[in-house]
């Protein structure tokens, strides 16, 4: 079997070691309803115009009101958890080896329950990048 680490633009996404990430702001101010996130984040790959990212992230527990979410997201919980209340009183909350995609413009309560990790893959249309 050939090490993927070694092929040229094929990189191995870690799944357990989080020492690499580095402190990040997702989380406005202005969202923020409680707790502080200390958010930290890796980005694994982004397109050159800045509209498609993949990385992990990792936040403790919070709570944030969003107004619209930025852009189109697949995400893989690898730990702790993560409930999503939309505008229409609906929640859902996702654990470890659950994954969830939240489309654009989405609107509710983001709340970290427990220290949640993620992988993400995120687009951002190139009107919300400008």
């Amino acid at each position: 079997m050939t090490d993927s680490a070694s092929l040229p633009g094929v990189a191995l996404i870690p799944t357990d070691d989080d020492t690499a990430m580095r402190p990040c702001a997702y989380v406005t101010p202005e969202s923020l309803r409680e707790g502080d996130p200390r958010e930290v984040d890796l980005i694994h790959l982004s397109s050159a115009d800045g509209t498609f990212t993949v990385g992990s992230w990792r936040a403790e527990p919070y709570s944030e009101f969003i107004e619209a979410y930025p852009g189109d997201e697949y995400a893989r919980v690898l730990a702790g958890s993560v409930t999503l209340t939309g505008d229409d009183g609906f929640a859902q909350t996702f654990s470890a080896g659950d994954a969830y995609t939240m489309r654009a413009g989405w609107r509710g309560e983001f709340r970290v329950t427990e220290t949640l990790t993620k992988q993400f893959a995120l687009y951002v249309s190139a009107e919300e990048t400008a």
